[in-house]
């Protein structure tokens, strides 16, 4: 949110920052050197230096022992992580890989709750010693690549990455609260007909007789279908990129684009793109031709507003249910 002072010059809420402030704070004591620091404080440092020697080539040792630091601070050894799991986080944020594409192999997968949960996976067939001989691979090209390093550019590169991640999760956010919004206001609109409610579903009976189904999920984010006496038709898919982002509306749009495309193969014909910024329409229409309405998520918000009527009347005429 945006304020003025006295003479017109805008006073930004840093909103954000101090979010990430916050989770900052809890990164220090599970991802980043103050974990691993306490976490080498409490082990036998002969043991550490030798698995070192087993699981990182001789030449990064030496090469880090040339800028003033122990392996450990690049290259995880298996007494390390089964010590504190979570420092796998550490080593993923040092070389810069996102959750999403540090997880998304299957055997990698396997190993997400040491970072999440700090759960340790382990016993015969673990895998523990494979992920560091090939995490300490993948620190060897790192050091390779860089002429000096030191705690303080190992900081900075992991919250480099951080920084990335934490964005992206408060995005998913923005994105999950808004559709939420969404649901609600159509809750709204369907008072006195709905025959089941859970948090993410309504039933309600329209005009004609027939269900009406209305799915809060993802992909698209809320789908609109009745139930016919042989199928269920898909009507409305609906999607909701509530990032008030102008800078990053354009990239949500064709998200929501891709999204809308796969419900027109599964038979929606109806394709709302509902947006927390607001920009200039004819722009959104060409980069998502798929759309069939556009709506202002901060217009919806006012029941007494036009964009709130047409939402409203497009709803009931698309659907058959009498609003609210």
């Amino acid at each position: 949110m945006v304020k003025e002072d006295r003479e017109g010059i805008p006073i930004f809420e840093p909103n954000l920052q101090v979010s990430f402030y916050v989770r900052l704070q809890t990164f220090r004591h599970s991802h980043l050197s103050e974990a691993l620091g306490t976490t080498i404080k409490s082990l036998d440092i002969s043991e550490v230096d030798k698995e070192l020697g087993l699981y990182v080539e001789s030449g990064d040792l030496a090469k880090l022992a040339s800028f003033g630091l122990r392996g450990e601070i690049v290259f995880p050894v298996p007494y390390v992580l089964r010590t504190r799991p979570s420092l796998l986080g550490y080593y993923r944020l040092l070389y810069g890989l996102s959750q999403k594409e540090f997880y998304r192999n299957r055997v990698m997968n396997g190993f997400k709750r040491l970072e999440d949960r700090n759960e340790m996976v382990d016993g015969p067939g673990s895998g523990l010693e494979a992920l560091c001989r090939s995490l300490s691979a993948t620190g060897g090209l790192l050091l390779a690549a860089v002429d000096e390093l030191d705690l303080r550019t190992v900081r900075d590169l992991q919250l480099l990455t951080l920084g990335a991640q934490l964005r992206g999760g408060q995005n998913t956010k923005v994105g999950k609260d808004a559709a939420a919004e969404v649901f609600s206001i159509i809750q709204k609109l369907v008072e006195g007909s709905v025959v089941e409610e859970g948090a993410k579903k309504l039933v309600v009976k329209n005009a004609a007789g027939r269900e009406v189904i209305v799915t809060f999920s993802s992909d698209p984010d809320i789908a609109v279908s009745v139930a016919m006496t042989s199928e269920v038709r898909p009507l409305v898919s609906i999607e909701i990129k509530g990032g008030t982002d102008i800078s990053n509306v354009h990239n949500r749009i064709g998200e929501a684009e891709k999204s809308h495309q796969k419900a027109k193969s599964r038979g929606f014909f109806e394709f709302w793109t509902i947006v927390g910024a607001e920009i200039d329409l004819e722009t959104a229409q060409r980069e998502s031709p798929t759309t069939t309405r556009f709506f202002y998520l901060r217009q919806l918000r006012i029941p007494t507003s036009a964009e709130y009527d047409s939402f409203r009347d497009h709803f009931q005429s698309v659907v058959g249910i009498k609003a609210a």
